[in-house]
């Protein structure tokens, strides 16, 4: 019990920093979400990164999850870990694989990239950002990444 660290209240995901790793973010994980409703399983970040695609892909509208924390809360790893799961379960692009897979790659290998930018000591954190990431997949009617963007912008002064 000691390494639950979700829990829901109504539809928002409320996460608790354990500040090590755990071991329930493996492909085990990614393949039990895939797909499920959130009251299937126990809360977890996948649930709520499933839920929007899912969501985007049936209702054919934009999504968006907001992620929100004091310093050292675990926002950036929250943003890793859905980034990650969209990649592994968005499936492959069909004739537009090599795109799908140069996208991938890119969300994979923007996150030590964005870690990197602005960061200060705080009292809380010795690598806090002063700045807030808007992270914009793009993706085709079947739900296949294709392009994005992210956007900074600085919190403090």
């Amino acid at each position: 019990m000691a390494d639950l660290i979700y829990c829901y209240i109504g539809p928002t995901l409320v996460a608790v920093n354990p500040y090590k790793k755990l071991s329930y973010f493996t492909d085990a994980e990614i393949d039990i979400y895939n797909g499920s409703a959130a009251h299937e399983n126990p809360p977890h970040i996948y649930a709520v990164a499933d839920k929007m695609y899912q969501s985007m892909l049936t209702d054919e509208e934009n999504q968006c999850v907001i992620i929100s924390g004091e310093s050292g809360a675990g926002k950036t790893e929250s943003a890793k870990l859905i980034m990650n799961y969209i990649a592994a379960i968005s499936g492959k692009g069909g004739s537009l694989n090599n795109v799908v897979d140069g996208v991938k790659k890119i969300i994979f290998e923007s996150n030590p990239l964005l870690e990197s930018f602005g960061n200060a000591k705080t009292l809380r954190n010795n690598n806090s950002s002063r700045f807030g990431k808007y992270f914009e997949i793009n993706f085709t009617k079947g739900g296949y990444p294709v392009g994005g963007k992210i956007s900074n912008f600085l919190l403090e002064k």
